[in-house]
């Protein structure tokens, strides 16, 4: 707060001193009183809200929605959610209940292996209700769409909404992933992707890249990979998408656009008794040589190119047989990558079901 001082005249020789100092004396009481009121603890005394939330064995940041009273945090699969021991904070005037029982932070045990509500109340006795939920790592899917140009959600759209009950051309491999038994959630486009979002599945399946990542986003997926993921990262060919801000945080660097067949494999797991994989105007790896990190499990066919400046024909630094597809390796993270999805939605075997036994070899904790 600013308090401005207006004087009729300016002090002079023989004005009094003591009453020009008073003044001051006055002035600079009014400014300390301001402030005094700009930090008063008063200002939160008696909001029911949790300041903080978390608990031992926890694998991701605490969700915590002061507006729809919900706090929800992941933690790690061996972890007991039915002896729980959480560490919380609230107000200094505000007490907290479950079930009817006072919790003590860091002391109090409570069955969490379901949503419980716990109340907060006041020095008055008035409560408000909280919505807990704990939510273990399992060896559960989410597929990242959240970025997609069509190539997943085709043709749904932002105007019309996602759903994955609806038509769309990811429909048929999401709905084989569920056949074989994994729980599967399929993320729409238009919000931005936080941890919360993320809480519980060890399988990602990244789809495509156009919209941009934003840095918040890219913390989140930083903080995924230090906490241990599979993560099948597909892309598509560059020509809408020349920037792909997560393939930046892998060291991944795809380029161009190329059609043909994946003949030429480097045995894995995932290549297993496979001779051949249909490539579909996808991208190629173009930093394979630099990154030491990357193994490449395929390469396109001698007579197959990258059109590295999408003009449709092969120009001498343009490379042939280029690299497609490999595998990353993270301390607690693994990593494929391929530079096609409109093919892989096509299931192709026995690819299909290598990758899928690959992605569901979980290692929780």
């Amino acid at each position: 707060m600013k308090t401005f001082m207006k004087t009729t005249a300016p002090y002079k020789a023989g004005t009094s001193i003591i009453h020009y100092k008073g003044v001051l004396l006055i002035t600079f009481l009014m400014i300390l009183s301001c402030d005094k009121k700009e930090v008063s603890p008063n200002l939160i005394k008696g909001k029911a809200d949790f300041l903080s939330f978390s608990a031992a064995g926890q694998t991701l940041p605490t969700f915590i929605s002061d507006l729809d009273k919900q706090i929800k945090l992941e933690v790690a699969h061996s972890v007991n959610v039915a002896q729980l021991v959480p560490t919380f904070e609230v107000p200094s005037d505000i007490s907290v209940y479950a079930n009817g029982v006072k919790q003590v932070s860091g002391s109090s045990s409570i069955d969490l292996s379901k949503p419980v509500t716990y109340e907060l109340r006041d020095s008055q006795n008035k409560s408000t209700s909280w919505n807990v939920a704990v939510v273990p790592l399992g060896c559960k899917i989410l597929v990242d769409a959240s970025h997609d140009g069509g190539v997943w959600w085709f043709p749904q759209s932002v105007s019309t909404g996602f759903s994955a009950d609806l038509s769309h051309q990811g429909q048929s491999f999401a709905n084989l992933l569920r056949d074989k038994g994994f729980e599967v959630t399929e993320l729409g486009r238009g919000k931005e992707l936080t941890e919360e979002m993320f809480f519980g599945n060890y399988i990602v399946i990244r789809v495509n890249g156009l919209e941009t990542y934003t840095a918040k986003e890219i913390a989140v997926y930083t903080k995924l990979i230090n906490r241990g993921m599979n993560l099948a990262f597909f892309t598509d060919h560059k020509t809408n998408d020349p920037v792909d801000e997560l393939g930046d945080l892998l060291g991944i660097e795809f380029k161009g656009i190329a059609n043909g067949e994946v003949t030429n494999f480097t045995a894995h797991e995932i290549t297993d008794n496979m001779i051949s994989l249909g490539y579909i105007a996808g991208s190629v790896i173009a930093n394979a040589n630099s990154n030491l990190n990357i193994n490449i499990l395929g390469r396109l066919r001698p007579e197959d190119f990258a059109d590295l400046n999408f003009n449709g024909m092969k120009d001498d630094n343009e490379p042939s047989a280029p690299p497609v597809m490999g595998v990353l390796s993270y301390p607690k993270s693994k990593i494929f990558f391929i530079g096609d999805t409109n093919g892989l939605e096509g299931q192709p075997q026995p690819f299909i079901d290598n990758l899928i036994h690959w992605m569901g070899e979980c290692v929780l904790d």
